[in-house]
């Protein structure tokens, strides 16, 4: 049932005609075959919601590689190279925020803490409210990470085209060409937000629907979130040379957390991730193919 709703809410979600028609074929190619429609849900399940849903590794320690474990160490150099980039593209989502939440309005504590008492005065607005922020990233670091295209049948390389071929195909939105790399720092795939706000973000709960040029209505899956948020946003941004978020990009984020919402998906997903979290090993009967397809995709976008 919930891959019928993943599907059905697919082309209603459709950000295109030319969307819509192409799930639209994929659906009659399956030719009223149950079996073949859930493989096709599952595949738009794991390659376009799970890939914005993933929990974002990258902001997480890494584990400390052991003595000769070259592959451990080589992800160990790859996270403190991108922690870097990730620092220095902060720096100037910070300065175009006016180093503010672009959502609450809650200015950056390492910020305010550096300004002395007469330069915090001066700050207009002047701060009400401060706390600690983070780059949120629309698309997320690993859709990219520790890719070899260089290299024939590397499975990095194999299951992140899968997932760039869907949303492009889905969104019109081609990652090898406007995100790969370096580009995928580029500011406007970069939010500042509380690291609470981030959380509702990077975890399909809150999202921006686009309202006018630059203004978005805040959205929510539950109304308790939305609370202490402003019902409508306008990103605005310090200097003209500093580019806000792409709208193209804040639609899809907003269609992939409907989608996964309406649908049961997300639910689905945690339910699914919660059950499984303390599994060790893998049934005889072959009732673990599932769990192990999963886990084995997820394993290789997070590399």
């Amino acid at each position: 049932l919930i891959y019928a709703r993943l599907l059905g809410y697919l082309m209603l979600e459709s950000p295109s005609d030319e969307s819509r028609d192409y799930i639209t074929y994929e659906i009659i190619r399956c030719d009223g075959d149950n079996d073949r429609m859930n493989r096709l849900a599952k595949l738009y399940q794991d390659h376009l919601l799970r890939p914005f849903e993933e929990e974002r590794l990258m902001y997480s320690s890494p584990v400390e590689p052991a003595p000769n474990d070259h592959t451990q160490a080589k992800k160990a150099v790859s996270w403190l190279y991108i922690r870097r980039r990730v620092k220095i593209h902060s720096s100037k989502t910070l300065r175009r925020d006016g180093y503010r939440c672009m959502v609450t309005g809650v200015f950056d504590g390492n910020y305010c803490e550096s300004l002395s008492p007469v330069e915090l005065q001066a700050t207009s607005p002047l701060p009400s409210a401060t706390g600690p922020t983070n780059a949120c990233y629309i698309f997320p670091l690993s859709m990219n990470m520790d890719l070899e295209p260089e290299e024939e049948g590397h499975p990095t390389t194999h299951d992140a085209g899968t997932v760039w071929g869907i949303i492009g195909r889905f969104s019109g939105i081609w990652i090898e060409d406007e995100l790969n790399g370096e580009k995928l720092h580029r500011l406007s795939n970069i939010m500042t937000m509380t690291m609470g706000t981030r959380a509702m973000f990077d975890g399909l709960s809150l999202w921006f629907e686009e309202n006018t040029l630059d203004t978005y209505n805040v959205c929510a899956t539950l109304a308790g979130i939305l609370i202490n948020l402003p019902p409508v946003v306008t990103f605005a941004t310090t200097d003209p040379a500093l580019a806000l978020p792409d709208k193209r990009y804040l639609k899809l984020h907003a269609i992939v957390c409907r989608v996964a919402w309406m649908s049961g998906a997300s639910e689905y997903m945690r339910r699914y991730d919660a059950e499984h979290e303390e599994r060790k090993f893998l049934a005889r009967d072959g009732s673990s193919a599932e769990f192990l397809t999963t886990k084995l995709q997820r394993a290789v976008l997070a590399r």
